[in-house]
Order: C-alpha cells, then structure tokens, then sequence
C-alpha cells in the first residue's frame, strides 16, 4: 500500500514540476509555450554548472529559475508577443525557438552529458526501499502551486494579471501596463519551469536535449486541466493523469503506464473538449445562481 501511495506522490510531483510554469502561461497568455522544456534545460544546465563550481543546491536551482526567467522575458519581448490569443502561430513559434534553443546548446556544449548526485539517499518500508528526493520533489511541487495561487489570487499583480486576462483593452484603459503584465507573467512561468528543471536535474542526465523528456507531459496536462481556471485545472488534471499512471504502473510496466496516462487524456478531452477547469467553472457558475 506504502508502495502505491509513494508512487502517486512521485507522479503527482514528476507532473506539477513538469507543467506548473507553463500553465501559468497558457492560462494568462493563451500562449503555449512548446520550448518550455528548453527553459527547463537551461534551469538545468546552471544547475549543473554552478553546482559543480560549489555552490550548494538550493541556491544553485534559485540561480536556475532566475536563469531561465531572464531567458523567458528576452524571447517574450522580442517574439512571443507578437502571438498572443493565437494558439496555433504561437505554439509553432516557440516549437522552432525550442529546436534552436537545443540545437544551439549542442553547438555549444557537443552531445557530453552531466550528471549531479541525488540529495537525501534513501529510506525502507517493509523491506522495500524508496528514494528520498522524490518525496522533497513532491513537497516543492505542492508549495510552488500554492505560491501561484497565492499570487494570482492574493497579490496587486494576480489581480492585474486576471484583469488583464479577462479584458486586455479595458485593464489598458484603465491604466495598466498590459505589456508588463504579460512580460512578468511569461517571466514567472519561466522562472518555475527553471526551478523545474534544476530540480529534475539531480535525477537526471543533462544533455541539450533535456527538454525534450517533459514538454510532451506537460503539454498534455494543461490542455487537460484546460485555461478557465488554471490552477484548479492543473490539479484537477495531475490527480486524474497521475492516478491513472499510478494503477497502470502497478498492473503492468512504466512504459504502459505512460500509454494509459495518454489515452486518458484523450477520452477526457473527448468529453470535456475545454479541459476539466471550464467544466468545474460551468458547474460552480450554475450553483450560484440557485
């Protein structure tokens, strides 16, 4: 039982870091974002750097995320604005950016892979032993998704962001740099996917094409847990897909898994097209006005 519930913390964990910054994107940008595996891999590329150089691994990932979020704001300003509220321009936009982002660093730094130790070793339950770090990878998880919704529900920018989403012309009209809204916003969706990627980093082989590992699974998380709510979305998704993965995990093989994981996917967007937030959203609006 033990054993169950570790590796649905893990799944949940693996999924939220994978995703959380890029549906922060999509959620308050109608952008997706598919070189945001880049931005991980450039998290994790500093993570590998500055680790090696001594620097301890908390901050070494914190450096990570600034990183990455430098990197978002530039490609932001420069590109990516130019595509808002146009889903498909813009996902084959920041596709070409992700293959020269990866390309680039292959250039750079050739097909050598890194490698940083795992932290926490390990602990046994019932003869079994588990690792450590996956339940730490967990704990961030859950605290960077309350982070956001704190942020975007909380905080003078959350409700600037959401005004912004809701009616850019007006939230303009009324004073607010809608330009700087959305800068900051791809930045923090940057900033996680970094903080993302270093993490992965001390479970994983760094190479430059690093990214290419979590783009797929959190591409298909948003679009599930869909743009009406997208924190409530994220969750609702990552439970859903993560219990699935789960069960199949345990039934057959990882590989399975990942199959059972996608085909979930597609019959729930088969019967919620709009993602599961637009359905939650849908049903609490119909409760109130009882």
């Amino acid at each position: 039982m033990f054993s169950f519930i570790y590796q649905y913390f893990d799944n949940i964990g693996f999924l939220v870091l994978a995703a959380v910054g890029l549906i922060v994107i999509f959620g308050m940008m109608g952008v997706i974002n598919m070189a945001h595996g880049e931005l991980m891999m450039i998290g994790a590329y500093i993570t590998a750097f500055l680790f090696h150089k001594g620097v301890p691994s908390p901050l070494a990932i914190f450096f990570a995320g600034l990183g990455a979020a430098f990197t978002g704001i530039l490609l932001e300003r420069f590109i990516i604005r130019r595509f808002y509220q146009q889903l498909l321009s813009s996902m084959v936009v920041t596709w070409g950016i992700s293959l020269i982002i990866s390309q680039g660093f292959l250039l750079l730094f050739g097909p050598t892979t890194l490698n940083i130790p795992t932290p926490f070793g390990s602990f046994a339950v019932a003869e079994q032993t588990f690792g450590g770090y996956r339940m730490v990878l967990f704990g961030v998880a859950v605290a960077l998704v309350f982070a956001v919704w704190v942020m975007f529900r909380f905080t003078r920018f959350g409700v600037l962001a959401r005004a912004t989403m809701e009616n850019p012309a007006m939230a303009e009209a009324l004073g607010t740099s809608t330009s700087v809204v959305y800068a900051t916003t791809f930045g923090v969706g940057s900033f996680l996917g970094g903080v993302a990627g270093g993490m992965f980093a001390l479970t994983a082989t760094i190479s430059p094409f690093f990214g290419g590992n979590y783009t797929p699974l959190a591409f298909i998380t948003i679009v599930v847990g869909g743009a009406a709510n997208p924190v409530a979305g994220l969750v609702a998704s990552v439970l859903a897909l993560a219990g699935v993965q789960t069960v199949m995990n345990g039934i057959f093989n990882v590989y399975v898994g990942y199959v059972g994981m996608f085909a979930a996917a597609i019959v729930i967007l088969l019967v919620l097209p709009r993602g599961i937030s637009d359905y939650l959203e849908t049903r609490r609006l119909a409760g109130a006005r009882r």
